[in-house]
């Protein structure tokens, strides 16, 4: 079923910016969806929290097998600090991407690192991000669904967390990768790939799809990276609060009437639930997403204004929907009075 915000997200406004207002920024330069985007959307979501929930996130959260990193610099014990520990949790699964402590499972040829204290496992997860799974307009077979992926993973994250027989390192890792995972899901091109005669397996989410941006004469970028940075490139001198009040009045209904949009079922349906998150971002990436201008000659496609400004707009308005709907998650599972 179509809820009615995707309806509104794929008919998002569209008026374009003055040229080149606040696209200068070089495509090398580009802040992604999993930094401003992933910490404004756990702003939104933490602040939501009734004060009960929000006390036992923080305590959950005090107890991370990387506490140590991820409270660097801040007074957790402060109501400050411990926000700021949740927004660190939300990006803590990307920033362990690059961390030689973890290692990539997926990769016959690398060992597993040791096995520190507190985690259930030092593999990267890189599959936990997004579907792999494509479509084609072209003839070209598409590529099927393949698990494990965010989909699969976001039940037993959400299970493992608020078991309270689990090891409360164990809960805390399994909620930072829940805040992470549902921010991914509605990101459009973490939900499906295309397959063309060019690219038959898939283009990895638009990361093998090469783009020109408005504004910037020369330098190109994957169009995945263009859809990570729409809320980071055009916020990236505000404050996170700001962005994040910013995300809260972007949907088009008042967040009271998302009755339907914000219900989370227990058990087994909830798979069901993040495959409709998934399919909705599968729809805007498809319809929306990679709806490029036609190529000139051997360039990639320059994205109009218009384009832009739309993309914009769905962004902002997916980042609220997973602030919206975390914020329900967390308190399905570990609220009460």
């Amino acid at each position: 079923m179509i809820s009615i915000l995707l309806l509104a997200q794929l008919a998002a406004p569209v008026t374009p910016p003055a040229h080149g207002v606040g696209l200068s920024v070089p495509a090398h330069a580009i802040v992604r969806w999993d930094a401003v985007g992933h910490r404004a959307m756990a702003a939104l979501a933490y602040d939501r929290l009734r004060p009960a929930t929000r006390a036992r996130v923080d305590a959950l959260l005090r107890q991370h097998p990387d506490i140590v990193r991820l409270a660097e610099g801040v007074d957790v014990t402060s109501e400050q600090g411990v926000r700021e520990l949740f927004l660190r949790a939300s990006i803590w699964p990307d920033r362990i991407r690059s961390d030689e402590r973890f290692y990539t499972e997926t990769d016959p040829k690398v060992a597993p690192t040791p096995l520190l204290p507190g985690f259930p496992t030092m593999a990267k997860r890189a599959e936990w991000h997004y579907l792999t799974r494509s479509f084609s307009t072209d003839g070209t077979a598409p590529v099927s669904l393949a698990a494990p992926n965010v989909v699969t993973i976001l039940p037993s994250l959400a299970d493992a967390m608020s078991d309270n027989a689990n090891p409360p390192a164990l809960r805390a890792y399994n909620l930072s990768w829940l805040i992470h995972v549902v921010g991914d899901l509605h990101q459009p091109l973490h939900g499906t790939s295309r397959s063309t005669s060019r690219a038959p397996g898939g283009d990895a989410g638009g990361n093998r799809e090469w783009v020109q941006l408005p504004g910037i004469a020369s330098d190109s970028v994957n169009l995945h990276a263009v859809w990570d940075g729409w809320v980071g490139r055009a916020t990236r001198n505000m404050p996170i609060n700001d962005v994040a009040r910013m995300l809260g009045n972007a949907l088009p209904v008042p967040v009271d009437q998302l009755r339907e949009e914000l219900a989370i079922p227990a058990g087994a349906a909830l798979a069901a639930t993040a495959q409709l998150w998934a399919d909705e971002s599968a729809i805007i990436a498809r319809y929306v997403a990679y709806d490029l201008p036609p190529r000139t000659g051997a360039a990639p496609p320059r994205l109009t204004d218009a384009y832009v400004a739309q993309g914009e707009a769905i962004a902002r308005q997916r980042l609220a929907l997973a602030a919206y709907r975390l914020a329900a998650l967390l308190e399905a599972r570990l609220g009460g009075e």
